[in-house]
């Protein structure tokens, strides 16, 4: 049995193709099969080898990230490749990674005090509880605001103390529940003070893992770096090497859509992460302005949710919930100042974002809608972890360029009746 050979050029008479003697790949329905399934492999084995993948990832982010300050510096200051990107490797150790350790540092520092003062509050309320009236809590409430400088108690735990000592003949929920909540800590007040004073480790340490473990931050930091160094230096080849690799066959379409990527992927990339950054360091002064503890983890993470727009509302409620906890005294200790400070910080935070940040740095839309970035996002990470979490976006804005740009034409055509098939196959 024989048949036209399919992959014979158009134009070209075809030859007579005998299937009996070709093998399984050389069918082409059996290649896209064995595609798809490479394609699926090559995510699984990503996935399988994240200690590397990984690094190589992000070498790759930041070389495309930082490709046109590298190309501004060789063609501006008249500096080799090498030079430049050796230079930035420098300045973001001096400028971001050096800070950054210091500020995480500080951070953890100020979730272990926050979590002694937390245990001190509740000793003290319960103490003051159990003695019975005002007047014999006196004592107890001199002896903490001794122990702490203080003139008067704090707003926040003075008020857990009213709701608490509520009469026994009036029904009050909220003195059950508190009383319920200070009991249990009260009989698991040490091992509560231990994961309060390693909240701030544990953070820094799940960062650390999502990086990679296996191999520890100095290992992997170095494998960035080296990759990145080659990655930048070699851009030119590897575009070049990319080039080469496409079809002579619809080779502009292909460099049309590749465009239509970059600018895509380029726009939330360069546009989002580096409205992140600027963010890390907003929140982080701003928490700990208004005296929010942990206030340099609390604020990176913020900015890292901020990636999908409006996720940073999650800061919210987790500020103000620290905040109260912290039980400042003075005015930091009013609820209207618990309350409003953190709201005042969100939306300063996020007008700079809406108004100033993405008009100035990413320009226009990039076409990447909340529900795309947080679909992906998701479904990145739950098939693929942290090398899904890198790869998803990205690939998002590819697929949604394509099905704009190639399949949605074909169907529109084929529900106008303007063709028979919506993925024609050529004869």
């Amino acid at each position: 049995m024989s048949e036209a050979d399919p992959s014979t050029p158009p134009g070209e008479p075809r030859t007579k193709v005998n299937w009996s003697k070709l093998h399984l790949w050389q069918m082409q329905p059996v290649r896209d099969v064995l595609l798809g399934l490479g394609i699926l492999g090559l995510f699984w084995l990503g996935q399988k080898i994240s200690v590397v993948t990984v690094p190589l990832l992000l070498a790759v982010l930041l070389a495309y990230l930082f490709e046109p300050i590298i190309e501004w510096g060789t063609r501006k200051l008249k500096v080799s490749r090498p030079f430049a990107v050796g230079g930035i490797i420098a300045l973001g150790a001096l400028f971001v990674v050096i800070p950054a350790v210091l500020a995480a540092s500080v951070g953890v520092a100020q979730l272990a005090l926050f979590g002694s003062r937390t245990i001190d509050n509740i000793q003290t309320v319960s103490a003051a509880k159990a003695a019975g009236s005002p007047e014999a809590a006196e004592p107890v409430f001199a002896e903490w605001k001794a122990r702490n400088n203080a003139d008067t108690f704090s707003p926040t735990w003075n008020w857990v103390y009213e709701q608490l000592t509520t009469p026994e003949d009036i029904e009050s929920p909220l003195r059950d529940g508190l009383q319920a909540g200070i009991d249990w800590i009260g009989e698991n007040s040490e091992q509560v003070a231990q994961t309060a004073a390693n909240v701030g480790v544990e953070t820094v340490s799940r960062v650390l893992g999502w990086i990679g473990a296996a191999f520890g931050l100095g290992f992997m930091g170095f494998l960035t770096l080296f990759f990145f160094y080659f990655m930048s230096t070699e851009w030119v080849k590897v575009k070049g090497f990319g080039s080469s690799l496409l079809p002579d066959r619809n080779r502009d379409k292909i460099i049309d859509l590749l465009i239509k990527f970059d600018a895509v992927i380029s726009g939330f990339i360069r546009g989002r992460l580096t409205i992140a950054f600027l963010q890390a360091i907003v929140f982080s002064l701003a928490y700990f302005a208004i005296g929010v503890p942990g206030s340099f983890i609390l604020g990176p993470i913020v900015a890292i949710l901020s990636v999908v727009p409006y996720l940073a509302l999650v800061g919210l409620p987790l500020s103000v919930t620290l905040l109260a906890l912290e039980g400042h005294t003075g005015f930091r200790g009013q609820w209207w100042w618990v309350l409003g400070a953190p709201t005042a910080v969100y939306f300063i935070g996020q007008a700079l974002d809406d108004y100033v940040w993405t008009p100035v740095i990413q320009g226009k839309s990039t076409g990447m809608d909340t529900p795309t970035i947080l679909f992906a996002s998701i479904a990145g990470g739950a098939l693929f972890g942290v090398f899904g979490l890198l790869i998803a976006i990205p690939i998002a804005a590819c697929v949604k360029i394509l099905i704009q740009e190639i399949f949605w034409p074909s169907f529109k055509e084929w529900a106008e009746g303007r063709a028979d098939d919506p993925l024609p196959i050529e004869d």
